[in-house]
């Protein structure tokens, strides 16, 4: 009985790894369908194989890895310590997230009041990084962690839920603060995404329908509002002018007809409303074009460090490395997504492939023990997150690796309290 359970798991395992995969290339072929675009320059072939080849390498590594596999012996842990881990985690994110808005509000002078710009230019001033307090909020990236373990154990706690839920609110809070639709996409992805994975029976409860709709309204207010702040200090054209110039109109401008159609009706709620949809269709699609755009000029690899930034930064916060992270941004000296297969190739070229079947084997260990070891599942939604939108975004690079060093830091001394407490 006990090994059909244990095939019954891996079987879903396996399937929510594909799963994630083609969601990932249905959202992108959905928005490409819907949005009224028409690229300046066709997707090279290149970059067709490039991506392709990445994700069999991927599938590969991960299907490659059964065979090892299935030679392990797993413990079956009964997670009695889980509430009490959780709270940790919750006092951490608590903890992390003071320190975060101390650093934000008081020492680098961000405000609600100042402008994008001003906020933005207050945290490029390096004068003011503490590398200690930069270390101590790292832990705030555990936000989802509390919730999805409520959602995993099934807990009826009403309270709790509210109070995991406003963890979802510090990364939002930030993304206002810094004008970033990243930063507000991602807490509202990974939500959905647990709820899709763990809790999908309720997917489609009123509360969660209407949940949806709340959530897409905001969505699209918010991604009106921070184009608007955007360009709020630049009054020299109107405010879609600036939008058609922005930088991934030269690659994926609207249709012609589409343009005409908002400057006619630009003061009317429908003709806002179709804009910010029409305009998030590109900011979902142009990462594949400027990834096109970034191998035709063939940069010098970064062998790493270009989705290694963050520990590149924090290493030369701590001295241990002197690298220019000017050498770490975008060759192309655009402010643009090239998503995560572009950071792969300006990484390490056609090497990839090599790095895709490693991390195809990583997920499919993290999938398989989460199965015996309930502490892995927030790795297993970062996972699943993360390769939805492989087309899109490169959570890699933003955080994906720090999340994983700091989760598995913490799970590790939470493990081993005991004998470390023997040495204090």
């Amino acid at each position: 009985m006990s090994l059909i359970k244990e095939f019954i798991k891996t079987k879903n395992n396996d399937m929510l790894f594909l799963k994630s995969l083609c969601v990932g290339v249905f959202i992108w072929i959905f928005f490409y369908t819907l949005t009224p675009v028409v690229a300046v320059n066709s997707i090279s072939k290149d970059i067709i194989w490039f991506i392709l080849s990445n994700y069999i390498a991927l599938i590969l590594g991960y299907y490659l890895t059964n065979n090892i596999l299935k030679k392990k012996t797993y413990v079956n842990f009964n997670s009695k310590n889980l509430e009490g881990f959780v709270n940790v985690i919750f006092i951490l994110i608590l903890f992390s997230s003071v320190v975060r808005f101390i650093d934000l509000f008081f020492i680098r002078e961000v405000s609600f009041f100042n402008s994008i710009s001003s906020n933005k230019y207050n945290l490029a001033q390096e004068d003011k990084f503490s590398i200690t307090l930069g270390i101590l909020s790292f832990f705030r990236l555990l936000y989802f962690v509390p919730y999805l373990f409520y959602v995993v154990e099934k807990k009826k706690k009403k309270k709790l839920l509210v109070l995991f839920l406003l963890l979802f609110l510090i990364p939002i809070t930030e993304g206002l603060l810094r004008g970033s639709r990243r930063l507000i996409f991602e807490p509202i992805g990974i939500l959905i995404t647990i709820i899709c994975v763990y809790n999908f029976s309720k997917f489609f409860s009123k509360k969660i329908i209407l949940m949806t709709i709340v959530v897409s309204v905001f969505i699209v207010f918010i991604s009106n509002f921070i184009l608007k702040e955007r360009i709020h200090e630049s009054r020299d054209k109107e405010f879609l002018e600036k939008i058609y110039v922005a930088p991934y109109n030269d690659l994926l401008p609207l249709k012609l007809e589409t343009q005409e159609y908002l400057l006619q009706n630009k003061s009317s709620w429908i003709g806002k409303t179709t804009f910010t949809l029409v305009h998030i269709g590109q900011y979902m699609l142009h990462g594949v074009y400027e990834f096109d755009y970034l191998y035709k000029l063939d940069p010098v690899k970064r062998k790493g460090m270009y989705n290694g930034f963050i520990v590149v930064k924090l290493l030369n916060k701590l001295h241990l490395s002197n690298i220019s992270l000017d050498f770490l941004t975008n060759p192309t000296k655009r402010v643009t997504y090239i998503t995560f297969f572009g950071g792969l190739y300006l990484d390490f070229g056609w090497f990839s492939l090599i790095i895709m079947l490693f991390f195809g084997a990583f997920q499919k260990v993290i999938f398989q023990y989460s199965c015996h070891f309930r502490y892995l599942k927030p790795l297993v939604i970062a996972l699943v997150f993360s390769n939805a939108f492989l087309l899109v975004f490169n959570f890699l690079r933003s955080g994906l690796i720090v999340f994983v060093l700091i989760y598995l830091m913490t799970l590790f001394l939470f493990y081993n309290r005991k004998k470390l407490l023997k040495y204090i």
